[in-house]
């Protein structure tokens, strides 16, 4: 890992998706999902904001683990001017996009899976409350 340390990406509880869909989350749901979370099969990019397509990759999640009711992401090949701006507190917040269990590109139908991380200046998260 080079600049960053293990964070925080989300955790259980009622959260509103950014389409108004409020779903559910238990400590099973982030066991799962950092169980079957594999860099071979999709790995998942470090990101400013959401992006649709075509964005630059500041970095890509090697793993992720649960600690209490929490997903914390292991960071690798870490740009460095990006985890400088981190560091300087321009991007504050971060966001996971999961794919949701029924999207046809979902890496493992059936459950959620991690898209991507996406680290936010001015936009609040929809996830609150995470380190």
């Amino acid at each position: 890992m080079r600049g960053m340390k293990p964070f925080e990406i989300f955790r259980t509880g009622n959260h509103t998706s950014t389409q108004g869909k409020t779903l559910s989350f238990s400590e099973a749901d982030l066991a799962a999902i950092a169980a079957s979370y594999d860099p071979a099969v999709h790995h998942a990019p470090i990101v400013v904001g959401h992006p649709k397509q075509n964005g630059p990759a500041f970095g890509w999640i090697k793993a992720i683990e649960v600690k209490g009711d929490r997903l914390v992401a292991i960071p690798e090949d870490i740009d460095t001017t990006f985890a400088e701006m981190v560091k300087d507190k321009k991007y504050r917040k971060v966001s996971a996009a999961l794919y949701d269990p029924s999207s046809p590109g979902n890496p493992t139908p059936g459950s959620y899976h991690l898209r991507h991380v996406g680290f936010l200046g001015a936009e609040p998260p929809a996830v609150k409350g995470l380190k």
